[in-house]
């Protein structure tokens, strides 16, 4: 045990060290640097194809990466997304009739964004251009937001945090069917990221609010809550609490209460770990396996989108100590959007304005 402790404690010396030497961020070759406010939202990265894919509103369409070579291929489904529009009636309302949101790839081979009109769109994941395979609709007249999938079942979960009530959608992926949906009360005020875990085979929603709360979706007994895990919070940019959602390992997942910071909390009992307050206010938190670390992407004003600071900084936690390891500062505004190459441990930060920085430990 020992020994274990010591080669867990040098590991994240040496992701700390390494972080430290590379304060100088190239941008992927390529990439879109035209992103305004609000220009895109959450990004991901398939490890078994080493592509990275970034919901981009600017140009209407999925960024499409080489995560190997850092390299931008082209835009995907281009055209058929709303893009950055506002709400009819809301002009400032840029993000609840926006799309592309959340994305993410099952494994056939396709990926799939929430879109801003109450859709999910379907796509070839290696095919720049401007088809698509189909667009779903889910029954809401704003976005789809971010999404979860479970790969054993072929399930996919969306969420429709803008409609009134708010509600989530079960899609089959092999056809595309909807299963389901679970309509939560009129007086809820949006949803955060969810995740599904292999270690449990459940989906987990992130419920911010008065009752923040993570409830927990088995896909064998659809569309209902099976249980739900308090998690007593406050704080944070407009009082967002619960933002962020990922699944660690050893039955673990990570949350941010606002400006209290991380939050891990066991899987399967909804037991809180100790919170880590230096990455407070984050948007979006991804697990990486291959450096064992969580990875959160905050503003230097707060967490999520909304924050237009002239900073932001995405803060690394080593995922078997839960502790705080180092923060990697960015300039430039809209902070809110990470995701790591497992295989190389390329670091993919967007900020408005200026595209897609890499961030290679070690160089």
């Amino acid at each position: 045990m020992k020994t274990l402790a010591i080669l867990t404690l040098l590991s994240s010396m040496l992701v700390t060290l390494a972080l430290a030497q590379s304060r100088q961020f190239p941008l992927v070759k390529g990439s879109p640097t035209n992103y305004g406010a609000y220009g895109f939202d959450i990004s991901w990265v398939d490890n078994s194809t080493e592509k990275y894919y970034l919901t981009d509103r600017t140009n209407n369409a999925i960024d499409l990466v080489d995560a190997a070579t850092d390299t931008f291929l082209g835009f995907i489904g281009k055209g058929n997304y709303t893009g950055t529009r506002p709400c009819p009636g809301h002009p400032k309302d840029l993000r609840h009739c926006a799309g592309p949101n959340g994305v993410l790839t099952d494994d056939l081979g396709h990926v799939w964004a929430g879109d801003g009109a109450g859709n999910i769109i379907e796509a070839d994941a290696s095919k720049p251009g401007t088809a698509i395979i189909r667009k779903i609709p889910t029954g809401g007249k704003f976005r789809v937001d971010e999404l979860a999938y479970d790969p054993i079942d072929k399930i996919l979960m969306t969420s429709n945090d803008g409609d009134m009530p708010p509600f989530l959608t079960f899609i089959s992926v092999t056809d595309g069917s909807v299963l389901g949906h679970y309509y939560y009360p009129k007086d809820q005020d949006g949803m955060e990221q969810p995740t599904w875990d292999r270690d449990t085979g459940w989906f987990y929603q992130n419920v911010p609010g008065a009752k923040n709360r993570i409830d927990v979706f088995d896909p064998h007994k659809l569309p209902n809550p099976i249980k739900s895990f308090p998690v007593e919070c406050k704080g944070g940019v407009l009082d967002l609490t619960l933002s962020g959602l990922t699944a660690g390992p050893n039955g673990r997942l990570m949350t941010v209460c606002g400006s209290v910071g991380g939050m891990s909390i066991d899987a399967r009992t909804g037991r809180t770990g100790t919170p880590i307050p230096q990455v407070g206010d984050t948007d979006e938190v991804w697990y990486d396996p291959g450096t064992n670390s969580y990875y959160f992407a905050h503003t230097s004003e707060g967490a999520t989108e909304l924050s237009v600071a002239r900073g932001g900084a995405v803060g690394v936690v080593d995922a078997a100590t839960e502790k705080f390891v180092t923060d990697i500062p960015f300039e430039g505004a809209g902070v809110h959007s990470v995701a790591v190459n497992s295989k190389n441990k390329h670091i993919f930060v967007p900020v408005y304005g200026k595209g897609i920085f890499v961030v290679t430990p070690g160089k």
